[in-house]
């Protein structure tokens, strides 16, 4: 029986929510009792500890519920042909997997529309307002927008297309490099995502400032 040396890391980033793949090798364990793998964002993805020449435990912090889960696993199910799955145990989704690369892209395709799943559901539950994280507005303020740019439906009236876009605190900003136009969204409820699925589309304004908040009757030009 071959044994791989190699295996893959498919993740869920728990800050910036972008999938994350990481390989590496059964030998790195040789000269590490305890790696930890970070996100392009710099966010801590995984923490993997060597506890004997059998057993590894890992922690990864998770997108759903905000706490760190632990699994405990062989180093056979590690490096394998087969997938070792990463779950929120509170909610019972895929946060990630182990295993061959093509495997791992293949079931990592499915994480990010359970997220996206989830989001819309928790967006839509007007009983779960007190517990919502701004987190998911943002990413879902994010995805909408994602859906304006593919319809062509976001924009600068001087004819610019390709808006820059910077996510804040209190607001996502979005700006024409072409004529110094400015769209700031407002993200402190998510009163907005019903607003933007209200207008379908965004088109900023030559040299102006446009103010986009959670009512129509808000929205206004400075």
């Amino acid at each position: 029986m071959i044994v791989p040396t190699i295996t893959t890391l498919g993740i869920q980033c728990s800050k910036c929510g972008e999938l994350q793949f990481r390989a590496f090798s059964l030998f790195t364990f040789s000269h590490f009792t305890k790696e930890s793998y970070y996100c392009a964002c710099g966010a801590l993805l995984l923490t993997i500890s060597y506890i004997d020449k059998r057993t590894y435990s890992i922690e990864y912090p998770c997108i759903y519920c905000g706490e760190s889960h632990f699994l405990l696993t062989k180093a056979s199910e590690l490096w394998s042909e087969n997938i070792l799955p990463l779950l929120c145990s509170n909610q019972e989704l895929p946060i990630g997997y182990f295993g061959p690369k093509p495997l791992v892209v293949n079931h990592c395709q499915d994480i990010k529309k359970k997220f996206v799943q989830f989001v819309c559901q928790l967006v839509n539950d007007e009983d779960k307002e007190s517990e919502f994280d701004i987190f998911f507005v943002v990413y879902a303020v994010m995805e909408k927008l994602s859906r304006m740019v593919d319809k062509g439906k976001l924009g600068c009236r001087c004819g610019n297309k390709n808006l820059a876009v910077e996510i804040l605190p209190d607001r996502i900003e979005l700006s024409c490099e072409c004529c110094d136009a400015l769209g700031i969204i407002h993200i402190n409820n998510k009163s907005i995502l019903y607003t933007l699925d209200n207008i379908g589309c965004i088109y900023l304004e030559e040299n102006m400032t446009l103010f986009i908040n959670d009512t129509l009757e808000n929205w206004h030009l400075q």
